[in-house]
């Protein structure tokens, strides 16, 4: 198992498709701080959260981009599509699995990647959004309980990310498409994000979105819900991955 991680890292620091995306990571977070407007994907609840035309200094970069994380997510995907969906689509694993290494030992081993990959990404995403704003505008103010509540929204972030990124990998399991996963996770975005804007009395369509940003860290209630719904996701998807996996043919 631990020869596969590394196998895996090794592998995405020598990709040009980890360099290219990463460099496109950061191109969108300097519009951002010098433009006022990252790029942001699927169904926005409200206008403000999308109209960050103030001045991105060093705090409200962290709190502008908290709102467009949904970009971060999908650059972490397409890492996410060379380590896991190059193997699934060209059935490399066999490599490993015939030479004694168990379907589930794989499985997770490959899990564990996501997981290092997606919070290394919404880390870095952070950091540069931070350095530049600061870089360019100064460190600014930070608003009232600012390290908890920016703690919580990117803890709880981490969470919907996974969700996401279970959803996307359940989908590269059924069908060994690198382009399932992109597929998923557009479609996704649209069939979670319209519900808590068509019905925004109904609170449980508020949570099940799997959008979260630091605005939304001051209310307990909603960052329990919102952190419970991620979670039901991960195991659920998570689970089926693993079932599906189990039962293929090599």
């Amino acid at each position: 198992m631990l020869h596969t991680i590394q196998a895996d890292f090794y592998r995405l620091f020598r990709s040009k498709g980890f360099w290219i995306s990463e460099v496109l990571l950061l191109l969108n977070i300097i519009s951002g701080v010098f433009l006022g407007a990252a790029g942001n994907i699927g169904v926005q609840r409200s206008s403000q959260e999308t109209l960050n035309t103030d001045t991105w200094t060093g705090f409200k970069s962290l709190v502008n981009y908290s709102n467009n994380i949904s970009t971060t997510l999908l650059f972490t995907l397409i890492i996410i599509a060379i380590v896991v969906g190059v193997d699934l689509n060209q059935r490399l694993y066999k490599n490993s699995i015939t030479c004694g290494v168990s379907r589930t030992s794989y499985f997770f081993a490959k899990a564990s990647v996501i997981i290092a990959i997606s919070f290394s990404q919404l880390l870095l995403s952070y950091a540069l959004a931070f350095i530049l704003g600061t870089i360019a505008h100064g460190l600014g103010t930070a608003p009232h309980n600012f390290a908890a509540y920016f703690t919580i929204a990117v803890l709880i972030q981490l969470l919907c990310s996974l969700a996401w990124v279970s959803i996307a990998t359940f989908a590269l399991y059924i069908t060994h498409s690198i382009v399932a996963i992109f597929v998923t996770f557009i479609l996704g975005t649209v069939v979670l994000g319209l519900p808590p804007v068509l019905f925004p009395k109904i609170e449980l369509f508020k949570y099940i979105s799997l959008n979260f940003n630091f605005s939304l860290a001051s209310d307990a209630t909603t960052a329990q819900n919102s952190a419970l719904a991620a979670l039901g996701f991960i195991v659920i998807f998570t689970l089926f991955g693993l079932i599906i996996f189990k039962k293929q043919d090599l």
